[in-house]
């Protein structure tokens, strides 16, 4: 059986890369099948003339990375630049990546998902609701519209994009709550509520075979380069930090204000995960990352509020949000029910399992 996966592939951050190598891994252990990634081009249209150009190599990109490499600084690039060679082995090493959507030959199937592949602040990529795929079989798997609203998809004259892909698809599958009242409003269908694949798959074997870092006890912050930067926040971080004895350690991204920062391809960084004393976070796979290592984790919300606070309500964590009178302090001396989380896994595990093995055998 040959099924190919249309989800982001090529964005720098690491739980992209996870959530997509745990599908790959779920569907050639369990249902022995040939899985790959597909390739497609992004549609960047709504980003304006001026962010667009920084997605195509010329002279006006050149222009884009000398100015972002001015004002983020030397090691910050060479940090990322490391980090995107870590990536690109992975992906070969773990056979991620298959042929261009179209130039592939007929599929058993195509899943669209996981990730925020429905989002549209980039812009309208028909592929990814399910257009011109080599296959009559497309079903969704813990797809997410991230920050994109019913508003939204109507204010950019998308509903007719969106709506038609989303009828012609097997089955609905979607990862958070907002998704699938999209979802509803647009097709009138029913859809099912996925785990994300990092959570399906669980990771069990490689996080067994992990040993500690040489590293004294830290904090893990994960975070993008682009956020937990506000001064505020980095001085509470800081704080605590030094209250409880900690290093602070940033893992995957670059802040020129922890006490290390570690560069990882996607399963070194569970490592640091696994062993990390508590973790602080303002990232969705930051969170699910939390959850199958059982970190005690501290979580800001920011514009991804959709799918970030209906996972902490999932498995009854919401008083882990920083707010606006946060103090880690607080958050973290109330600690959160283990028992009743890997219940919560296993259960929501089992009937993603029963929706994939669902869609693929029908």
């Amino acid at each position: 059986m040959k099924i190919g996966i249309i989800t982001h592939y090529d964005v720098h951050n690491h739980g992209a890369l996870l959530q997509l190598n745990a599908l790959i891994q779920v569907l050639r252990t369990t249902f022995d099948a040939d899985a790959k990634a597909l390739q497609y081009d992004k549609n960047y249209d709504f980003l304006g003339h001026e962010l667009k150009a920084k997605y195509v190599l010329s002279f006006q990109s050149v222009k884009i990375y000398l100015k972002y490499l001015f004002q983020r600084g030397i090691r910050l690039f060479l940090f990322n630049l490391q980090k995107k060679k870590k990536f690109e082995n992975f992906k070969c090493t773990n056979t991620l990546i298959g042929d261009y959507y179209s130039d592939c030959p007929k599929l058993d199937a195509v899943i669209i998902g996981s990730d925020e592949v429905f989002a549209l602040h980039t812009g309208p990529t028909p592929v990814l609701f399910g257009h011109g795929l080599p296959t009559s079989k497309v079903f969704s798997y813990a797809g997410c519209f991230g920050p994109t609203t019913l508003e939204d998809i109507n204010k950019l004259n998308c509903e007719a994009l969106v709506s038609s892909g989303l009828n012609k698809m097997q089955g609905l599958g979607m990862r958070d709550e907002n998704s699938c009242l999209i979802t509803k409003s647009l097709t009138n269908r029913s859809t099912t509520l996925n785990v994300d694949p990092v959570i399906l798959y669980g990771y069990k074997s490689e996080l067994e075979h992990l040993s500690a870092p040489k590293l004294s006890k830290y904090l893990l912050v994960y975070a993008y380069e682009t956020r937990m930067n506000d001064a505020k926040e980095v001085a509470k971080i800081k704080t605590f930090a030094q209250q409880k004895g900690l290093l602070i350690v940033c893992a995957g991204f670059y802040h020129k204000w922890a006490d290390k920062n570690i560069n990882t391809d996607p399963i070194e960084l569970l490592r640091y995960f696994k062993f990390a004393e508590m973790v602080v976070t303002d990232t969705f796979h930051g969170c699910v990352l939390s959850l199958i290592t059982q970190r005690e984790v501290a979580v800001k919300l920011r514009d991804n509020s959709n799918k970030l606070l209906n996972l902490l309500q999932e498995y009854k964590i919401e008083d882990r949000i920083i707010d606006d009178n946060w103090e880690l302090s607080k958050i973290f001396a109330n600690k959160e029910n283990q028992e009743y989380i890997a219940q919560e896994i296993t259960r929501r595990r089992h009937h993603s399992m029963e929706y994939l093995t669902n869609m693929i055998n029908s």
